[in-house]
């Protein structure tokens, strides 16, 4: 939901030196070599992906369109692979790019570092994974309807996310609960209690 107060005022209509600090938002573990790298050149290089990626959400997308999504998702440097990019990407195109850590990599039964280790079997899996995602999409539009309408009395504001970033949810909270490890022990979100849920207050204040 930060996200979306920060698309609607345009905070991201460029990609700037801080903009990578997006990630970690979602959990994105940067380290300073990782913005050192979000080079002039590199910003350049996803700047045209991005900007060339069509208009579409990742369902609409044909087979030539995913194709550009996977380029996009697939930019980076030594360290600062997809886990980390498309947890940055995701934030200025949730309809089109999902977040691929090493969750979603498990899901699709690759090896958890799956999205950020080789070269060109990477590159493979990601567009792998893009077509099996937008297929999830297309076909079980009426599971995630239902889903909406299951938990709208209690998330009043789950109409405003959009269907790839609520695949990204289920996704991975389902392989998170397959994981055991201290503080989070197996099906922890499936047991987690019921709690109230109030939408945040995320508009931006202004200085006096």
């Amino acid at each position: 939901m930060p996200g979306l107060v920060a698309r609607r005022d345009g905070h991201f209509k460029q990609i700037a030196p801080w903009s990578l600090l997006w990630a970690t938002a979602l959990s994105g573990r940067l380290s300073a070599s990782d913005v050192a790298g979000f080079t002039h050149e590199f910003r350049t290089e996803l700047v045209q992906r991005l900007t060339s990626l069509s208009a579409k959400d990742l369902a609409e997308m044909d087979d030539a369109e995913v194709k550009g999504l996977t380029l996009l998702c697939r930019s980076g440097f030594s360290g600062l692979w997809a886990p980390k990019v498309t947890k940055m990407l995701a934030l200025y195109r949730p309809d089109a790019v999902p977040v691929l850590d090493g969750h979603v990599a498990m899901a699709m039964g690759f090896r958890r570092d799956g999205f950020r280790s080789g070269k060109e079997p990477r590159w493979g899996r990601i567009e792998q994974t893009l077509l099996t995602l937008r297929c999830v999409l297309r076909q079980q539009q009426g599971e995630l309807t239902q889903i909406r309408e299951q938990v709208a009395h209690a998330v009043s504001d789950i109409g405003k996310v959009t269907d790839l970033r609520l695949l990204d949810i289920v996704i991975w909270t389902s392989q998170d609960d397959r994981m055991s490890r201290p503080g989070s022990p197996t099906d922890f979100w499936l047991n987690s209690p019921r709690r109230d849920y109030q939408p945040g207050g995320f508009d931006p204040l202004p200085l006096q």
